[in-house]
């Protein structure tokens, strides 16, 4: 096994987790961290992929961006807990059961990922898959803004404008709800 796929699955196995926990917290403010985890796994997963560009935008994006508006509408709303204490054993195993067995959760996700999975592997296996590889690019940060300032300028430049408007617009909305 080389050093690039057990990167890979490290950062694998730390996404799920933290993707599982996202779902398992019990305090939401935990919850919220764990997706910012999961975000940053996967901007490390786009680096193995030697995809810079995705990896910087996943983590200034997501992980930057959209963590911290949930974050601080979490911590805004005053709302601490997503169960109480009794209904939440302090291992992960027997939070695992509880979920399980409840009546809101219940075996069916697990189930549906299960057949999922499985659909999965089945497609993944009766693919015909190509085995000769294409080059790599060597620097796809420095393609993806030559074309974007090049080939792609108006569009860059309207859908900027769009979002301008659009700020300026939640801005008046706002001021007008305030009076």
């Amino acid at each position: 096994m080389s050093v690039q796929m057990g990167f890979f699955i490290a950062l694998a196995a730390i996404t799920l987790w933290s993707g599982y926990m996202v779902v398992a917290a019990r305090l939401i403010t935990h919850a919220a961290f764990y997706m910012a985890l999961s975000f940053v796994s996967v901007a490390g997963i786009f680096i193995l992929l030697n995809a810079e560009f995705l990896a910087a935008a996943q983590v200034l994006i997501y992980a930057g961006a959209v963590a911290t508006i949930i974050i601080f509408a979490i911590m805004l709303s005053n709302v601490r807990e997503i169960r109480s204490d009794a209904d939440c054993p302090p291992g992960i195993i027997q939070r695992l059961s509880l979920n399980l067995r409840s009546e809101r959760l219940g075996i069916l996700p697990v189930v549906v990922g299960v057949i999922f999975g499985l659909a999965m592997a089945y497609v993944y296996l009766k693919a015909g898959w190509t085995t000769n590889a294409q080059p790599a690019f060597t620097n796809t940060t420095a393609s993806i803004g030559q074309e974007l300032f090049t080939t792609y300028a108006v569009p860059f430049e309207v859908a900027s404008l769009l979002l301008l408007v659009a700020m300026v617009g939640a801005i008046i909305l706002t001021i007008k709800e305030g009076k």
